[in-house]
């Protein structure tokens, strides 16, 4: 493949809300996942991780995790639409980790958000997102949660996804620390399972 392959192309500003209009219309199952944030967190865990499971899969979980619901297309054409778009996210960010991972930055980093509230509900669901993708590959995930010292790194995820009660005992100023050091963690997961997969 090469940059003229339409699939290597980023997708818009435009197309992002598209994607997330999608998600949040009635067309899509009711378990689907609610966000571009939550979407991209959920890719970049399988990029960053220790395997990628065939497109067919993590698709299928972003629509229904639990029951493998489809979404009601309107068309093949809308399907096809969707599909692409996802390819295209999913992507984006393996070539962002192949071509500069030291440059990486979650979604939530490139979008102007309104009020501080809106950005810690894009943080949670960037996270949340995150931990979709590690439940996917669970198996492949034991090998770095058998290791206490590389386990750490997965600590930020989990209290801004509010998967612990860590989160509500932490001062604002500790989460606004680990948001910002959020991006630092993901590259160091992917640099761990770089050497390990």
């Amino acid at each position: 493949m090469n940059s003229s392959d339409p699939l290597l192309q980023p997708l818009s500003i435009e197309e992002l809300g598209l994607l997330e209009n999608f998600l949040l219309s009635d067309t899509a199952p009711e378990e689907s996942m609610t966000s571009i944030e939550m979407v991209d967190g959920y890719m970049t865990a399988l990029i960053a991780g220790p395997e990628l499971p065939h497109p067919d899969v993590w698709i299928s979980c972003i629509w229904d995790q639990e029951s493998g619901e489809s979404p009601a297309f309107s068309s093949e054409e809308e399907a096809s639409l969707l599909r692409e778009f996802l390819l295209r996210h999913m992507n984006s960010i393996a070539m962002q980790f192949e071509d500069d991972p030291e440059g990486f930055l979650p979604l939530y980093e490139k979008i102007g958000y309104p009020d501080d509230e809106e950005m810690a509900a894009a943080v949670e669901d960037w996270a949340l997102g995150f931990t979709t993708g590690m439940e996917l590959t669970h198996e492949a995930w034991k090998p770095f949660f058998s290791d206490d010292e590389v386990a750490v790194l997965a600590f930020p995820v989990f209290v801004l996804g509010r998967i612990t009660d860590d989160y509500e005992s932490m001062s604002e100023d500790d989460l606004g620390d680990l948001v910002r050091r959020l991006p630092d963690f993901i590259i160091r997961i992917h640099e761990y399972w770089q050497g390990n997969r």
